[in-house]
């Protein structure tokens, strides 16, 4: 009989060492360490009671990195509170927080539509030149259909233009009376005037 080699016993894993708790989480979201504020808000993914306080941290965050990270864990969940929370954003006078927000706005399509309408009826104009770049790359089979509307009803000429913008990559042959429309209805306006007629030959396939 051949000789049987016997395995050595295997030395138990050691267990993996559990992270901070979310209450340590939430106690260095303002940190004066910014690498740590960081950690924190990446680490807090799966924890819905942090919501509230990542969300008034969003508005005072001086970090762009610390803020991405917050926006990224918020945009996770995709319900209306956070999506609600974040929209404020957009009236920013600080135009990296306003831009940061609507990148992470247009990766919630199943929250953004419930605050869509408030953006619409914004007074401030750029509220709504945003709400077009969101529509621009919101995964939404209705994003398309919301860009035509802002398009015909919006009274501004640089939301009007934005919504334009924002529906060329998808737009077809359809939407060219919607163009020459928009044309006609701010047919003193040089920036809206120039977008529309620079799509034309593409949608109509004439030079």
């Amino acid at each position: 009989m051949g000789l049987v080699r016997k395995q050595a016993p295997q030395e138990p894993e050691e267990a993996l060492p559990e992270g901070p708790s979310a209450e340590i989480l939430l106690s260095r979201l303002d940190d004066p360490d910014p690498d740590r504020r960081r950690e924190s808000a990446l680490g807090l993914v799966g924890a819905p009671e942090a919501v509230p306080a990542m969300l008034a941290r969003v508005g005072v965050e001086e970090d762009p990195r610390v803020l991405e990270s917050m926006l990224t864990t918020l945009a996770a969940y995709d319900t209306e509170d956070v999506a609600g929370g974040l929209a404020v954003h957009l009236a920013s006078d600080e135009a990296g927080l306003r831009t940061a927000v609507a990148a992470a706005l247009a990766t919630m399509p199943r929250s953004f539509p419930a605050v869509l309408p408030s953006l619409l009826a914004a007074p401030d104009h750029d509220v709504r030149v945003m709400t077009a770049m969101i529509l621009a790359d919101l995964q939404h089979p209705e994003a398309h259909t919301w860009l035509v509307r802002m398009i015909c009803q919006d009274p501004h000429p640089n939301v009007v233009t934005g919504a334009i913008d924002a529906l060329l990559p998808s737009a077809t042959t359809d939407d060219v009376q919607l163009l020459l429309d928009a044309r006609e209805r701010f047919p003193d306006d040089p920036f809206l005037r120039f977008t529309v007629n620079a799509a034309l030959p593409r949608l109509t396939g004439t030079p």
